[in-house]
C-alpha cells in the first residue's frame, strides 16, 4: 500500500503578511496611507521605502519606535471525496482553523542629518512572515463510527513558521529638488517546519518529522531616488535587491515527503517601484506601484508563485498639531490555481495539486485587498504619536488537491491589524 504524507511547510511565527508574505508599511503612518513611502516622506521608517526621502526631513534628528498588534484568521476545509488506498475509504474531509493568535512586530528607527544635504538613518524592523498551525484538537486521520473503514483526513497536527527581520543602515544626499539614497540590508530569518506522517504499511503508525527551527542571515541593497518636478508634485522610484537564505534540513525533507527535490534556499524576491506624491493646501495625496519577484525567486519560483504587482493610495489631511489619513492597497494573488499534471517521485500525486495544498493550505498568501485609517497628535514640538488600524476582508479560494487523498482544498484568510509609533525629534 502506499504511504499517505501531508505536510506543513514554510508559514510563519507571526502571520503578518499583505502583499505576498510582506508587511505592507513599516510603521503606523505608512500602513494608515496604504503602505505608500516611495514618493511620500514618512519620516525616518523611508529607509525601507525610498532612502533618499531622509534629506527632506526638516529635522536634526528624529528617533522613532513601535510594533503592529496584527490579527489574522486562516481557515481551512477538505472534501476526501471517495478515494482509497486499498485498505481505507477517505470520507467527508475537514474543517479546521489556525490557532496563530495575536502576535506583535517592532519597529525601530532613527536619522540624523550630518548636513543640509546629507543624511544617515538607521532602522530594525519586522518586514515579512507567514504562519499556520492546525495542531488543535487535529488528528492524520480520524475513524467514522458509524464505519471504522471510512476514515476522514485530518490535517496532520501540521505547523510551521517564518519570521524576517531587517536591520536597515541608510544615506541620503540630496539638493533643494532631487535626491538620491543607499540601504543596507542584514536581514535574519527563522524557518520551521513541524507535521506528522500517517503510513499503512506500518500499522497505521505515526511519524513526527520536523526538529526545530533553522536560521539565517543574508545580505541585500535598496537604492531609491527622488525628483521635486514642482514645489508640491514629488516623482520617487526605488528598487529592493533579492535577499538569498537558506534554511538548512527545512524545505528539503519537507519536500522529500512529496516526492519533490527541493532545496532549503527561500531567497526574499527583488522589488521595483515609481511613486507620485501631490501636496494641496493640508492635503497630500501619494500613490505607489511596484512589482515583487516571487516568480524569479529561488524555493518561490519551486512553489509556482508569479510576480506580483501592487497598487497602493493614501491621503493625508495635516495641520501643525495633528494628521488624519485613509489608505488603500492591492496586491494581486500570487499563488496561481496550478493545473500540472506531472506526476511526483512519489508517483502517487500530481506536482500541481501538491503545489496547491501547499499554498493553500500552509502557504496561504492569498490576501489582495487592505484598508487602512489612521491620526496622529503632536504633543509638543520634540514629541508625536501616529496609530493606525488595517483591515483585509476575507478571501476564499479553492483549488484541487484530489491526488492527495483531499479531495477540493478551500481556504479562507483576514486579517486586521492595529498599529502604533512614538516620535521624538531633537
Amino acid at each position: 500500500m502506499k504511504k499517505i504524507l501531508i505536510i506543513s511547510t514554510i508559514s510563519a511565527s507571526f502571520l503578518c503578511a499583505t502583499n505576498g508574505d510582506h508587511l505592507y508599511g513599516i510603521g503606523a503612518k505608512p500602513r494608515a496611507l496604504g503602505g505608500t513611502g516611495i514618493a511620500n516622506f514618512i519620516g525616518s521608517e523611508n529607509a525601507l521605502t525610498n532612502p533618499s526621502l531622509l534629506n527632506k526631513s526638516q529635522t536634526q534628528t528624529e528617533f522613532s519606535f513601535g510594533g503592529t498588534s496584527f490579527l489574522s484568521n486562516v481557515k481551512a476545509k477538505t472534501t476526501a471525496g471517495n478515494g482509497t488506498d486499498g485498505m481505507i475509504t477517505f470520507g467527508s474531509g475537514t474543517k479546521r482553523t489556525s490557532d496563530e493568535g495575536i502576535n506583535v512586530i517592532p519597529s525601530v528607527s532613527i536619522m540624523h542629518k550630518i548636513s543640509d544635504t546629507c543624511t544617515f538613518g538607521l532602522g530594525m524592523h519586522g518586514t515579512a512572515g507567514m504562519g499556520t498551525d492546525w495542531r488543535d484538537n487535529d488528528t492524520p486521520f480520524q475513524s467514522d463510527i458509524n464505519n471504522p473503514t471510512l476514515m476522514n483526513l485530518g490535517l496532520f497536527n501540521m505547523r510551521s513558521s517564518l519570521m524576517l527581520m531587517q536591520f536597515a543602515p541608510s544615506y541620503s544626499y540630496g539638493t533643494k529638488n532631487w535626491g538620491i539614497g543607499i540601504t543596507g540590508i542584514v536581514q535574519y530569518g527563522s524557518l520551521g517546519i513541524d507535521f506528522d506522517t500517517y503510513d499503512p504499511n506500518n500499522g497505521f503508525a505515526q511519524k513526527h518529522v520536523g526538529s526545530g527551527s533553522s536560521n539565517d542571515y543574508g545580505f541585500g541593497i535598496q537604492l531609491g531616488g527622488y525628483y521635486d518636478i514642482k514645489e508640491d508634485l514629488t516623482f520617487g522610484a526605488s528598487y529592493k535587491s533579492s535577499i538569498k537564505m537558506n534554511y538548512k534540513d527545512q524545505i528539503s525533507k519537507a519536500s522529500q515527503t512529496f516526492g519533490l527535490d527541493y532545496t532549503d534556499d527561500l531567497e526574499q524576491p527583488a522589488e521595483y517601484g515609481i511613486g507620485l506624491s501631490y501636496k494641496y493646501n493640508n492635503f497630500t495625496l501619494s500613490g505607489d506601484i511596484k512589482s515583487i519577484q516571487w516568480a524569479e525567486a529561488k524555493g518561490y519560483s519551486n512553489f509556482g508563485w508569479d510576480n506580483q504587482m501592487v497598487y497602493a493610495l493614501g491621503l493625508e489631511y495635516a495641520t501643525q498639531n495633528y494628521w488624519i489619513g485613509i489608505g488603500y492597497n492591492y496586491g494581486e494573488n500570487p499563488i496561481k490555481n496550478n493545473k500540472d499534471t506531472t506526476l511526483t517521485q512519489t508517483g502517487i500525486s500530481t506536482k500541481g495539486d501538491t503545489l496547491n495544498l501547499f499554498n493553500y493550505i500552509m502557504f496561504p498568501a492569498i490576501i489582495e485587498k487592505t484598508y487602512s485609517i489612521g491620526g496622529g497628535y503632536n504633543f509638543s514640538k520634540k514629541m508625536s504619536m501616529d496609530l493606525s488600524y488595517t483591515v483585509s476582508p476575507t478571501v476564499s479560494k479553492t483549488v484541487s488537491a484530489n491526488t492527495l487523498g483531499v479531495g477540493l482544498v478551500t481556504t479562507d484568510h483576514y486579517q486586521n491589524s492595529v498599529n502604533f509609533a512614538v516620535r521624538y525629534k531633537f
